[in-house]
């Protein structure tokens, strides 16, 4: 159930403010989004998380996280 009821996202550009695991002042690569225990419908909060404590609950909960965005679709022929 702790996979469901806490979801990491990465942020599409990183904010320099303090991480509110290691109340250091980074940037914040990722939001953890945490739901209500009982359905996991309801958002009751979310910790903004610099890139290390972000991979470490990542390795924590066992979910993937990244900081990488890799382009998938590229092409040199004009539109």
């Amino acid at each position: 159930m702790k996979s469901k009821s806490l979801k990491i996202a990465t942020l599409a550009h990183a904010v320099y403010k303090k991480c509110e695991c290691c109340n250091r002042v980074k940037d914040i690569y990722f939001k953890m989004s945490v739901l209500d225990a009982a359905k996991a419908n309801y958002l009751v909060g979310d910790f903004d998380l610099c890139k290390s404590c972000g991979q470490n609950f990542g390795d924590i909960l066992n979910i993937k996280v990244s900081t990488e965005n890799v382009l998938n679709d590229f092409n040199f022929s004009k539109t």
